[in-house]
């Protein structure tokens, strides 16, 4: 079967980011389609005219509009909207770097029934302007998970990974916020799915506004029990 991949890119107020990781991902020689799910949050018409131009410019783009609340609403609705065998899910603020994908999805290729997840802990210098609290937070996390789930990977959070596309068919996402990255992990790893981490780097965005609250983290505890 020919490997084929939709990625999906949710979008608050970053287009020039937006854009940017296009012409980075544009360049990987694979069939893919781009999802780009834009949120409703999203007032200003320039924006919105903005994002679909991007269709005029990649015939492969499909904008769709946000339904349900959050980042993982976003992702829900694009793995709902996905037609190729594979998906990937990646930030469209360059947090997550657009350069790494071209070699995930060659792992995948070759792993055709894995996960291959993103790994900022087994990458040298994984962390670029994190901040020391969110740091030791995320350290803490990380190994409390792996405590008690003990699955051999170090990194259960970060949103940037390729899927099998019936990993996730019919699964909907029942965390919305930030903590929808663990649970759309453990589910498919509870079913059995395998996970093949390649290092990674995350780097703070640097344009539009980052949408992570206290209840964000919050809701990656409601995760973790709820799967405990």
């Amino acid at each position: 079967m020919k490997y084929s991949i939709s990625i999906i890119l949710p979008i608050l107020n970053e287009i020039n980011s937006l854009k940017k990781t296009l012409l980075i991902l544009d360049k990987i020689k694979v069939d893919k389609e781009y999802l780009v799910v834009y949120s409703n949050k999203i007032t200003q018409n320039s924006v919105k005219n903005e994002i679909k131009s991007l269709r005029k410019k990649y015939k492969n783009l499909k904008c769709l509009k946000q339904i349900k609340p959050f980042v993982g609403g976003a992702i829900d609705l694009g793995i709902t909207k996905a037609k190729k065998n594979y998906i990937a899910i990646m930030a469209s603020d360059l947090e997550t770097n657009p350069y790494e994908l071209k070699k995930m999805i060659h792992v995948s290729s070759k792993n055709f029934n894995s996960i291959i997840s993103a790994d900022r802990w087994i990458s040298d210098k994984g962390f670029s302007n994190y901040g020391l609290i969110k740091f030791l937070a995320n350290l803490t996390f990380q190994k409390l998970i792996k405590f008690f789930f003990n699955y051999k990977i170090l990194d259960f959070t970060f949103a940037y990974r390729i899927y099998p596309k019936n990993a996730l068919k019919n699964y909907k996402i029942k965390e919305l916020r930030h903590g929808f990255a663990l649970e759309i992990l453990l589910a498919p790893m509870k079913k059995g799915f395998n996970v093949v981490t390649l290092p990674a780097k995350w780097k703070k965005r640097i344009e539009g506004s980052s949408s992570i609250t206290i209840k964000a983290y919050f809701s990656y505890l409601k995760v973790f029990f709820r799967f405990l």
